[in-house]
């Protein structure tokens, strides 16, 4: 089944998309590759207008809830593309918030 993002993209053509994969990987409990889940978690933040996704702590190599924050840039050129360029995880716990 393909999810149709409508035009939301990570932030591919920077070392950020390398930060997020490693955060996924490294906290996430799966065996499915982070390219693989990537139109889904697209596809949900766009649905729901949300600049963040969460995963339980059920699939958490620490057993914790971890959320993954961006920030959502429009391109001039092609206002119907956003890019979501991630921020960081867990940024409410280290006291920055989000913009």
């Amino acid at each position: 089944m393909t999810l149709n993002v409508e035009g939301a993209e990570f932030d591919n053509y920077t070392e950020n998309v390398e930060e997020l994969m490693r955060d996924f990987m490294d906290f996430v409990v799966t065996e499915v590759p982070f390219f693989a889940l990537q139109d889904q978690l697209l596809y949900l933040m766009n649905k729901r207008s949300s600049t963040r996704f969460k995963i339980h702590g059920d699939r958490t190599v620490d057993h914790k809830d971890h959320i993954f924050y961006f920030r959502l840039k429009t391109v001039p050129e092609n206002p119907r593309l956003r890019i979501y360029h991630y921020l960081g995880m867990d940024l409410e716990r280290k006291g920055i918030f989000p913009h």
